[in-house]
């Protein structure tokens, strides 16, 4: 079957809806197995906690049967870079006070810049 002729078969409604359904024969098939698995690891994990002569195994085995599964992850970027190269942490409710250079402030009381 050429490309094109694939493409258009994709596209007719019955084709469609067969391929939906293998799909989805195909998900509650590996959710079942996975169901499977899991008891199996649950198994093994118990008798791993019984039996093992590693007091490291032993614990991590506690760790896992007693363990209601990982939360999901998240992955969280902080970009900690300040453009002016300076760092304030202020309080809730605190107030910011910028502390200026005095040779700065000199250079801003010249005669264009001031105003008396």
């Amino acid at each position: 079957m050429s490309a094109n002729g694939f493409h258009k078969a994709l596209q007719r409604p019955e084709v469609k809806e067969y391929q939906q359904e293998v799909q989805h024969k195909f998900v509650l098939e590996s959710e079942s197995s996975r169901a499977f698995y899991k008891a199996r690891a649950f198994e093994v994990a118990l008798d791993l906690m019984k039996n093992a002569q590693s007091e490291t195994v032993r614990a991590r085995m506690v760790e896992f049967l007693a363990g209601d599964g990982k939360a999901p992850q998240v992955a969280v970027h902080v970009d900690a870079r300040t453009v002016s190269g300076e760092y304030a942490f202020v309080r809730p409710g605190g107030k910011v006070v910028e502390i200026q250079d005095p040779s700065e402030t000199a250079e801003d009381e010249t005669p264009e810049h001031n105003t008396q």
